[in-house]
């Protein structure tokens, strides 16, 4: 979460809020950001009871710091638990009397500590979760049993390199286990086990469980036996080399399995009896041929199969009647030539299909007929030609070498959103456009290499659904922009790759739009102010000519970031004209400016002294930008290679390097090689 600052009159409002909202909002807030709030008065108790309410008791307390990298603000804190000394958790608990709910403690010792000076702070704990690392086996015995003596029960337990353990006192409902072997994994109450089998643990181990237990994940490089419990509900078996071997009787209640065992041939080598299972994950049974076995797991609602063998034939003759997902990823099928589909049929109530990468280009999707039930399709590497999609598909993404969607081409009409990527994307005709779905969300048309796209002949009406357009390399003109009639729209997102426009018309794009991109679109002239665009936040132009631009002025209420890569620019002062106005002079902006090889080092160092929000990324062509940069936090001078597909600009006669070793703050220049009582005509300088 983006935190922008700890914004007093915003904190002042929120204590207007009816109570029972407030403390939502700050549940919102990062953990980190909170002890700076206790000192808004109104809002103090609220604060207080969020801090204590979640906390890890740890020596190590370190908390993000705000940071004035545009953009980024608390987002980097993503804490769940608020990290605090047992020491400060004491004075906080006596001053606020709220005890937590949620407790965390990562160390044996400190978990002593709670337990012999604060030993109340756990009874009324809704869930306690402990996590130790250590070798002393004897001291967590003894640990484990005052717990089992005072009646206080965990949560979670995660032991991790304590070898030969012998077992665990039943006061603890999820254990983890990492190269930790026990004597005996039969523990009452677990409901929960996920073991590691490390290079730290014995070969051959057997392991038999509570009939408590619910859930169960292991993954081992080393072969082992399992008996699994009869009212297991999940089951995760992983090894990568190595063989599991099961004894079960039926499980009933097994709801979910997921197998990653590349030595079995057929899932009934397994053993497991599971006639209720909902859903199935197969990953890397790479060896597993005969899938014919799995037609017994009749209740099953998902299928995921990745990195092994596609399953041919699977779906034929009306099986799985209740699947509603199917993901195959990574999965090869020899064998499968042009239009012969019969073993690549798919189940009648298919609700979700996804096939990424399946190595049988040569298989034309286009001959299956989707199921009335199909509501999401996600296809990569696999060939699409006519590009009918159904009439029922809600969401649609499609990714492939090469697609050519015929004239008669249309978005079924109950669509929201719909990306076509290809190598080379190819619309015989741009009537589609004029049909969009009502309830249209986002529309993205991506050729990765080249595309064609027959020209619009008439003004585009957008869905007010609409909020994302995408479209890469289909040559995007003047007159092709002014058509599709952007400014009538309610596009968020706009992104608009390649084309012929040379001049900018800001009239073109609508109020509503917060993130605008228009890259390698062959604009030589902007327009003289972007500020109708009120609601914009980055604003990208990277790839275009516009060495000749003298002034713009741009939207600084909400603008964060603007991106001239590439640009072959001259001047920076340019774009930042509207930071000098009294009504911006708070205003923060960053400016991508990577790959512009003409730009004046003056004009940069001047810029950078003038306007104090103004951060700014170069590419580090200019040795005394490299030295200053390394002594300001709002100069980037990185070093890396050009886009490729951005046509890039030799030095002129305009640069002007500097071998000056002043900071930012100098404005003292040497080595100029141009006149600069022009460059500065932007910025009034004293």
């Amino acid at each position: 979460m983006v935190f922008p600052s700890n914004d007093t009159d915003f904190f002042i409002k929120l204590a207007e809020l009816p109570s029972e909202v407030i403390p939502l909002v700050v549940s919102f807030l990062p953990k980190c950001v909170l002890p700076d709030l206790l000192y808004y008065s109104p809002i103090r108790t609220i604060v207080a009871s969020k801090i204590l309410s979640n906390v890890i008791i740890t020596d190590k307390v370190e908390r993000h710091k705000w940071s004035y990298e545009l953009g980024v603000g608390y987002s980097k804190c993503s804490c769940q638990q608020f990290k605090v000394s047992l020491t400060n958790l004491k004075e906080g608990v006596r001053q606020w009397s709220v005890f937590p709910k949620l407790i965390h403690i990562d160390r044996e010792a400190q978990f002593v500590r709670v337990v012999t000076t604060f030993p109340e702070l756990l009874m009324d704990a809704s869930s306690i979760n402990c996590c130790f690392n250590g070798k002393d086996v004897s001291f967590l015995d003894k640990l484990l049993m005052t717990l089992l003596n005072s009646k206080i029960k965990l949560d979670s337990l995660s032991l991790s390199n304590f070898p030969n353990l012998g077992t665990i006192y039943p006061v603890v409902a999820d254990i983890q286990l990492l190269d930790v072997t026990l004597s005996n994994y039969v523990i009452p109450g677990v409901k929960k086990f996920d073991i590691q089998v490390g290079g730290g643990s014995p070969q051959g181990l057997t392991f038999t469980f509570s009939s408590d237990l619910e859930e169960l994940r292991i993954h081992t490089i080393w072969p082992i036996q399992v008996t699994l419990p009869p009212n297991l509900q999940k089951l995760e078996i992983s090894t990568n080399l190595s063989s599991v071997d099961f004894v079960s009787e039926e499980l009933i209640h097994l709801k979910n399995l997921s197998l990653q065992l590349p030595n079995i041939q057929s899932f009934a080598e397994t053993g497991i009896i599971a006639p209720n299972l909902q859903t199935l994950v197969l990953n890397s049974c790479k060896k597993m041929s005969n899938f014919d076995d799995l037609r017994q797991l009749e209740h099953l609602k998902q299928l995921k199969v990745d990195s092994s063998k596609y399953p041919i034939g699977l779906f034929s003759n009306g099986s799985f009647p209740k699947l509603e997902r199917l993901d195959c990823l990574n999965c090869p099928i020899p064998g499968i030539e042009g239009s012969d589909n019969s073993l690549l049929s798919l189940p009648s109530n298919l609700k979700i299909l996804r096939i990424h990468d399946p190595g049988f280009l040569n298989a034309d999707f286009s001959n299956l007929a989707p199921s009335a039930s199909l509501d999401l399709l996600n296809l990569h590497g696999l060939s699409f030609n006519d590009g009918y999609l159904g009439d029922n598909l809600r969401k649609v993404y499609i990714r492939t070498s090469k697609l050519t969607l015929a004239s008669n081409f249309r978005i079924p009409c109950v669509t929201e959103e719909i990306s076509l990527e290809a190598k080379y994307l190819i619309f015989k005709s741009s009537e589609f456009m004029c049909h969009l779905p009502t309830n249209l969300e986002s529309l993205q048309l991506i050729a990765c290499e080249s595309g064609r796209m027959k020209p619009l002949n008439q003004i585009i009406k957008w869905p007010l659904m609409l909020s994302t357009l995408v479209l890469k390399n289909l040559n995007i003109e003047h007159q092709t922009l002014k058509l599709l009639n952007l400014k009538e729209s309610r596009l968020q997102r706009i992104e608009i790759h390649k084309g012929n426009v040379k001049t900018l018309d800001a009239d073109l794009v609508p109020v509503t739009v917060g993130k605008l991109t228009l890259s390698c679109m062959g604009i030589q002239q902007l327009p003289d102010s972007f500020e109708n665009l009120k609601n914009l936040q980055k604003l990208v132009l990277s790839g275009n000519q516009l060495r000749d631009v003298t002034s713009v002025k741009l939207p600084m209420a909400m603008l964060e970031t603007l991106d001239v890569n590439q640009c072959n620019l001259r001047l920076i002062s340019p774009f930042v004209v509207s930071m000098l106005e009294e009504k911006n002079k708070n205003a923060k902006l960053r400016v991508y400016a990577r790959g512009n090889l003409n730009v004046s080092v003056v004009d940069i160092r001047k810029t950078l002294k003038v306007i104090k929000g103004l951060s700014l990324d170069l590419s580090n062509f200019d040795n005394t930008l490299v030295e200053i940069a390394k002594r300001s936090s709002r100069l980037r001078c990185i070093e890396e290679s050009l886009d490729p597909y951005i046509k890039g600009s030799k030095i002129d006669d305009l640069y002007n390097g500097s071998e000056s070793n002043s900071d930012e703050e100098s404005g003292k220049v040497q080595s100029t090689k141009v006149n600069t009582s022009k460059v500065y005509r932007s910025i009034p300088l004293s």
